[in-house]
Order: C-alpha cells, then structure tokens, then sequence
C-alpha cells in the first residue's frame, strides 16, 4: 500500500487490485447501514448536523484508542500529509452537509440518486485532468451503475424547490468525487488507514461542529439512544468504512472504487427487505442486477 504517485500504482499487482475491490465492496456495504442507523438517532431527538458531526467526533475518538491495541502504531503524520488530510477533510465533510441539506427541497431518493453520479464525475475529471483513457469497460460500467442507481431510487417523491435540491445534491456528488480523486493523487498511501481516519475524522467534525454552531442546528444534547447510534456510525460508517474506502482506492484506483462503491445503495434495499420487511420488486432486482453486473466487469478496467 507504498503508493506514492499514480505510476507507482499502476504497477499495483492484480492480486493487490482484487484485495483493493474487496475493500471497497465492503466499505460500501458498510456505507450502507448508514440510513438505518441515522433514522434510529432522528427517533431519539438527533438531526441531519448532529448526526454527522456525531459520526466524523466519535470516530476519531474510537481511531485515538487504537494505539494502546496495536502495538507500535502511531498517529504521527507529516506537515505536508496533514496538509492533504485537511484539504480531503473539507471535501469530506461537504458531501453529507449538501446532501442532507438536498432533502429540504426534494426527496431523499431523488437527492441519492443525483448524488451516486459521483462515479461518471470520477471518470470524468480523470480523464480531464489525468489523461485517464475513457475505455469501453469504463463507460460501460459507469452506465450499468446509473441505470442501477435509478431503478433503486425511485425520483417521485414529491418535490419542492426542485432546483436547488437537484443542484445540492448534485454538488454533493461533485465534492465526494473530488475527495476520491484527491485521496488517490496525496500523500497518504504509506500511511496506515486507520491513522488517515483519525486526522479526517478530526478535522471534518471541527468543520461541520463550526457550520452547526452557526446554523444552530448543533444537538449536543440528544438522549442515550440517539448517542449510541452516533457511535455506531462512528465505529461502522468512519473507522472501518473510510480506511476500507481508503485501501480500495490506494490498491485498485480511484476509477473502480468509485464504481463499487455503488454496493451502497443496493445494501440499503437489502437491509429494507431483510430488516424492515420491504418487497423487493422487479424494479428494485433489475437495479441489483445491473450493479452486480457492473462490479464484475471492473476486472476488465484498466488504470
């Protein structure tokens, strides 16, 4: 995980590009228990800001216990890393606050289907910026992702201020590409993941604490239950989920973590059907299906 410029990691072995897939697939299923989880805390009192900034606080407090369980791992970073880790951490903590803010104007379906056009962003930019080639497998799988993403979600849940909910919610797409695509092209590959999580961790929860502060949307106070499901993203959704997301990219490129990570949202429909008794409809497996299909065809991307 010696990644210190893209040509290095184009030499990355398939064996490391398969543990790197693994990584993000499980990152996204991770990812995905993500609603649940925030619509336990909002029954106990939390909100959209609280919630956040309760995921990025307690993760960096569970990342600042590591070192007394891993013998000889350290918290220490470089200036010029720590000054990559607060430029992602902006980006990072951007992403859920115009994503949630979506939901004011539109529906949360329609604002998460807007939001995972990251990918298509992804391959973009790369291409734009990094003389990615635009490869038939590429588009191909950033397509299949799309048509999957939309039959998941369905965009017909009553809007209101349509446009400047699809625009939040494209912008939050916007932001978590550039975060992906900074990550791969920093400094941060030599570093253990859990070490990158705490300083994100740390810097994005001071950033959406200051935005909380002066919207007055900060509930410090929230019950017991609302607290221990702000722990759980803290453990499910940062720690294991970021560094996860952080190897995957590192090891098999920002181009195919981007695209696996579309296993968010088909884990979301699965916890629906498995937890909540939801039916899984045509519409909802034809999505899964063009996801699987996607994933499987990533072998075939190359860098």
């Amino acid at each position: 995980m010696n990644r210190i410029a893209p040509e290095e990691n184009a030499a990355q072995p398939r064996g490391g590009e398969g543990l790197g897939a693994l990584c993000a697939i499980l990152s996204a299923v991770l990812f995905g228990t993500m609603p649940l989880i925030t619509k336990f805390a909002y029954q106990h009192g939390g909100n959209a800001c609280t919630a956040v900034f309760g995921r990025f606080g307690t993760g960096a407090l569970i990342s600042l216990l590591l070192p007394l369980f891993i013998p000889g791992f350290s918290l220490r970073i470089t200036r010029r890393q720590m000054l990559d880790v607060l430029k992602l951490s902006i980006f990072y903590a951007l992403t859920p606050i115009l994503l949630y803010l979506s939901y004011n104007h539109i529906g949360s379906g329609l604002a998460t289907t807007l939001h995972f056009t990251y990918p298509i962003m992804v391959i973009t930019l790369m291409a734009l910026f990094f003389r990615s080639p635009l490869t038939g497998p590429k588009l191909l799988c950033a397509a299949l992702c799309t048509a999957g993403v939309l039959l998941l979600y369905s965009p017909s849940e009553g809007v209101k201020s349509e446009a400047m909910g699809m625009a939040l919610a494209v912008a939050s797409g916007l932001t978590f590409a550039l975060y992906i695509i900074l990550l791969g092209h920093s400094s941060l590959g030599s570093l253990p993941a859990t070490a990158v999580t705490f300083w994100l961790s740390v810097f994005a929860a001071a950033e959406v604490g200051a935005f909380g502060l002066l919207t007055e949307d900060l509930r410090l106070f929230a019950p017991w239950q609302a607290w221990t499901a702000y722990w759980m993203l803290g453990l499910f959704a940062t720690v294991l989920a970021i560094s996860l997301f952080q190897k995957g990219v590192f090891l098999c490129g920002e181009v195919k973590a981007s695209l696996l990570s579309n296993f968010e949202p088909m884990t979301g429909v699965a916890i629906g059907i498995l937890l909540l008794g939801e039916t899984l409809t045509s519409r909802s497996a034809a999505g899964i299906a063009c996801i699987l299909i996607a994933a499987a065809l990533t072998s075939r991307i190359r860098r």
